[in-house]
């Protein structure tokens, strides 16, 4: 009989990176199942079910772990969640087809509203599934219904849940989740292009690299891609390349056998292995080193990697890369391999500055502030004067930097309110910097405004259109100043 166990990721799962195992992982240490289905109501808890996947495939190795989506933009509302929750147990029940199946559902994860319908459908007879909660004074213990006086559930279909307008429902909510992509927040058209993109992309196994400055989002639109994919039940493995030491980088990223060399105390697992099936997300990879940058295309090349001191082993991995730095740049300047180049910028996703983004800046603003809210339970608002600072301010560290910003004004107010004196924002260096003229002098038609016209048609990619639009020219304009240019020359 395969054993199969149900259950939301609530809050008190999100620990795993901090040591403290939450109800899921004490219920499998407690209890042997074949399955598990990890249901999620919001796309936020991926990265934590991503954590306990990697748990699982570590200390339960033959237990196949799942993700059910059962989206709900409000998780208390039972006109939404139950409906969600009956169509998640009907594909869970259609996955596993006929077998001699044994459900138990978790009642200690999710909200109360989640515990009442799951009461409701087990009850119903929607699923044949025993109940059962966890806590730490009683452990594992289960949920029966043997009152006398406890009300008699009707089937399923008696109950009228009428699904035909809650499929209707959730698949608006599915819709506004799937493609809205909150996590990367933003009404400016850029981002609009950019969650276009993600949407797209998704479907295909292809390289993805994203440029833009540091603060600006790039982690945030590469978990996007992996937990959007059908990728999204295996891992997610982040790596900041700049941060790697040269001299461990193949065993950082391919892993060493035991004893292979001094330290090595035990087997470890590259990156690459550890990504084996999903994402392997490289960030600032403009700074890795030539040496390393020719180890890492020739695993591209072969899809083979060679643990120290171990055995060639193939690898299976979707690479998602980034940086802050402009890597034709370093291609043209010898600094990074143009091959490697071609393997990792197949397609590319940009990401404009903040200050490039207008009220943005506010959009994202107020949700820090609200979350912010949440958390301490202290209501606080911006005055119309505090969000003009913010939107006259350039935030060279970007969305990064912002978050920052209004956590230290949410505590530098003393009321209800955060004022402009709330903010404080570091000096900007001035932009009118000391400028240095050659004793020769310097010629500006012939020299500066090229070289401008020529900064403006390489940043946009060869769009005049758009160039002309970086240097404040109608398109005609530029385009007839640039043939000009280029008949004098």
């Amino acid at each position: 009989m395969k054993k199969v166990l149900i259950s939301f990721i609530g809050n008190n799962d999100c620990l795993l990176s901090q040591g403290k195992e939450g109800s899921i992982i004490s219920i499998l240490k407690a209890m042997a199942f074949d399955k598990l289905y990890i249901l999620y109501n919001s796309e936020d808890y991926l990265p934590y079910a991503s954590q306990i996947l990697l748990y699982c495939k570590k200390h339960f190795p033959k237990l196949v772990v799942r993700y059910m989506e059962t989206l709900s933009l409000n998780p208390i509302d039972y006109n939404l969640v139950y409906p969600a929750m009956v169509k998640a147990v009907q594909s869970i029940q259609q996955e596993n087809g006929q077998d001699d199946v044994e459900y138990t559902i978790s009642l200690t994860s999710g909200t109360p509203t989640m515990h009442s319908c799951w009461v409701l459908i087990a009850q119903g007879g929607l699923i044949p599934a025993r109940l059962i909660q966890s806590s730490r004074e009683q452990g594992i213990s289960i949920v029966d219904f043997k009152l006398d006086d406890f009300p008699k559930l009707e089937s399923g279909k008696a109950i009228k849940i009428q699904l035909t307008q809650s499929s209707r429902e959730n698949k608006l909510l599915k819709q506004q989740l799937n493609l809205g992509f909150e996590e990367l927040l933003g009404e400016h058209e850029s981002i609009l292009q950019v969650k276009q993109k993600i949407a797209n992309l998704v479907k295909y196994e292809i390289p993805v690299f994203i440029s833009g400055e540091s603060g600006t989002g790039k982690e945030v639109v590469a978990k996007l891609l992996h937990y959007h994919s059908p990728r999204k039940e295996q891992p997610f493995i982040a790596v900041n390349c700049g941060s790697i030491s040269p001299s461990l980088f193949e065993s950082e990223f391919f892993g060493h056998k035991k004893g292979s060399f001094t330290g090595a105390i035990a087997d470890h697992e590259g990156y690459f292995s550890q990504a084996t099936g999903g994402t392997l997300f490289l960030d600032e990879i403009g700074d890795l080193p030539l040496p390393m940058q020719v180890k890492l295309l020739r695993v591209l090349e072969s899809g083979s990697i060679m643990p120290v001191g171990g055995k060639a082993k193939t690898v299976k991995v979707n690479i998602i890369s980034a940086s802050n730095k402009d890597l034709m740049a370093l291609v043209q300047t010898g600094e990074f391999r143009e091959d490697l180049f071609y393997r990792l910028v197949q397609y590319e996703i940009e990401l404009i500055p903040l200050r490039e983004r207008g009220t943005d800046t506010i959009l994202l603003a107020r949700h820090f502030l609200k979350g912010l809210a949440a958390q301490y339970r202290m209501d606080k608002r911006f005055l119309l004067a505090a969000e003009k600072k913010l939107l006259g301010y350039s935030f060279p560290g970007n969305v990064r930097q912002l978050q920052n910003l209004v956590k230290l004004a949410f505590i530098n107010s003393v009321d209800a309110v955060i004022q402009a004196d709330n903010l404080v924002l570091p000096n900007e260096t001035d932009k009118c910097c000391d400028i240095v003229i050659p004793a020769e002098g310097i010629d500006l038609d012939n020299d500066i405004i090229p070289s401008y016209y020529d900064a403006a048609l390489k940043k946009a990619k060869g769009n005049a259109a758009e160039a002309a639009r970086l240097l404040g020219l109608k398109p005609h304009t530029f385009r007839a100043r640039t043939k000009a240019l280029d008949k004098s020359k």
